[in-house]
This record gives structure tokens, C-alpha cells and sequence, in this order.
């Protein structure tokens, strides 16, 4: 997950540093690539919208029944190289974003 970016930004893109917790006691080493991920229809949205809104959103009409975050595809938002890694975190440098990253979204061995 990412904790925290460099200068304690709350968003990053291209080129900036973030933190994430995962380190080498969870077998993360230099040079590992990392994509960053957010699931979709889960409760910390990044626009306000009304409860339960994102399976409507989509086609004509409503779904038959709601969605749940667990069934929607993930958003894949970049990727990142460790530079360097301790026993539980690591400093990801990100090479390709197609979004602006957060503090909280989730990070995957490529």
C-alpha cells in the first residue's frame, strides 16, 4: 500500500517518490517493478457521489443487482521501480502513471 509520498505529497505522478509497505522481510528487492492499483466502488471515492451510484453508471439503465467492489475490475493507475528497500518499507520511484496516485492505494509485484 502506498503510506506516504516524498515531501509528504498526498498525490503523485510521474518521476516522484512514494513510500509503500512492503520491505525485504516480504522478499521486495532493488530493481523489482510495482503496479499500483485502486478497486473500484469502494467507500473512499475520490469524488463525492450518492451511496451505492457506480453500478448505475454504466449502459442504460440500471444493473440487475448492485455491484459489489469485489466484482468491479481493478483501475490499474501506474508502476514504479524500488530504489531502495528496508525490513518493511521501500522508496518506489514512479515511471508510468495513468493517474494520479494516492495515499492508500495498492501496490503488486509485476
Amino acid at each position: 500500500m502506498v503510506v506516504t509520498a516524498r515531501d509528504y505529497d498526498v498525490l503523485a505522478g510521474p518521476g516522484r517518490i512514494i513510500y509503500i509497505n512492503l520491505g525485504s522481510a516480504q522478499g521486495v528487492r532493488i530493481g523489482d517493478y510495482y503496479r499500483v492499483f485502486r478497486y473500484q466502488g469502494t467507500r473512499n471515492e475520490e469524488l463525492y457521489q450518492l451511496k451505492n451510484t457506480e453500478y448505475k453508471v454504466e449502459g442504460f439503465g440500471s444493473a440487475p443487482v448492485p455491484y459489489q467492489w469485489n466484482d468491479l475490475p481493478r483501475q490499474i493507475l501506474g508502476e514504479g521501480i524500488v530504489l531502495r528497500t528496508g525490513p518493511n518499507s521501500s522508496t518506489v520511484m514512479l515511471t508510468t502513471v495513468r493517474f494520479e496516485i494516492m495515499l492508500g492505494d495498492y501496490v503488486e509485484l509485476e
